[in-house]
């Protein structure tokens, strides 16, 4: 991934976006929650394939999960990275990590996301990282060819401990990843890469009425430099709390305005994939 200086978000940087990175308006827009359930896997492709979105970020212990896995090994052309799951948006779903030391309920499964200071004052860092290693290794082990490393819910893996042993993964794996607080960014920008320039948007925090006009009114505002959206496109789904925000995502991202106002205002649209060599079986 390339802005304008030496390394990049991926690992290597060949090409630039013009002479001056302040001259440069650059969106880096990566589909989060693939596979987080099977309506969350056709929607999200489709808005790389056919729309505006770079790169997507799949669920390895979900229930879409292997939906996903199918469909994208279909589409090799998409960069597609691992959205590493320590918490489950809903208890029904019942997700189960796929190492014993993940979870810290006595059930086995996964905690729910309102729960997350608890696993994150419990929860060890050798424990998360043999987890994170087994979900990298599922998603290559199903042929998929990956791109970067990010995270579901906890941002920056919720503590810094957490970010560090993910990004020695990064490293062994030659992945990029992604980084959104002051110590990520440090971190990946010591690693030679590049971070984002400018405040992350996450889509659930954007309102789900007239999310479109939202959308266009940030992209005609984009400031110089690089900045990262995480949106979460999917079809409907009854039994997900975040269905509307969802559906509203793969909406607006969809929309002939959206995508024209991109082109319009001269934004250069960039996903984890670009200049990122692609680890694979």
């Amino acid at each position: 991934m390339i802005i304008c200086r030496s390394g990049s978000i991926g690992w290597s940087s060949s090409r630039r976006v013009g002479k001056d990175c302040r001259m440069t308006r650059a969106l880096l827009l990566n589909i989060d929650d693939i596979g987080i359930h099977e309506g969350a896997v056709g929607a999200a492709v489709e808005t790389i394939t056919d729309g505006p979105a770079a790169s997507g970020s799949i669920m390895t212990v979900c229930g879409g999960t292997e939906a996903a896995f199918e469909l994208l090994t279909d589409h090799p052309e998409v960069s597609v990275g691992v959205h590493l799951t320590l918490v489950c948006d809903d208890p029904r779903w019942r997700w189960a990590p796929l190492t014993s030391g993940a979870s810290i309920q006595d059930d086995g499964l996964l905690l729910a996301s309102s729960r997350q200071a608890e696993l994150l004052a419990r929860a060890t860092a050798a424990d998360v990282a043999a987890e994170f290693r087994a979900q990298i290794e599922s998603a290559l082990d199903a042929g998929l060819r990956l791109t970067h490393l990010d995270w579901h819910c906890l941002a920056d893996g919720g503590r810094e401990d957490i970010f560090d042993v993910s990004l020695a993964l990064a490293d062994e794996y030659q992945l990029a990843i992604r980084a959104w607080g002051d110590h990520g960014r440090q971190q990946v920008r010591r690693s030679g890469r590049i971070a984002t320039d400018q405040p992350f948007l996450d889509s659930f925090a954007v309102p789900v009425e007239g999310k479109e006009a939202y959308f266009l009114d940030r992209i005609r505002n984009l400031p110089v430099g690089l900045t990262e959206w995480a949106v979460h496109p999917a079809a409907p789904n009854p039994e997900d709390s975040g269905s509307d925000v969802r559906e509203s995502d793969h909406q607006a991202l969809m929309s002939t305005a959206l995508q024209q106002t991109i082109q319009d205002e001269g934004i250069t649209v960039l996903g984890y994939g670009d200049q990122t060599p692609q680890t694979s079986r």
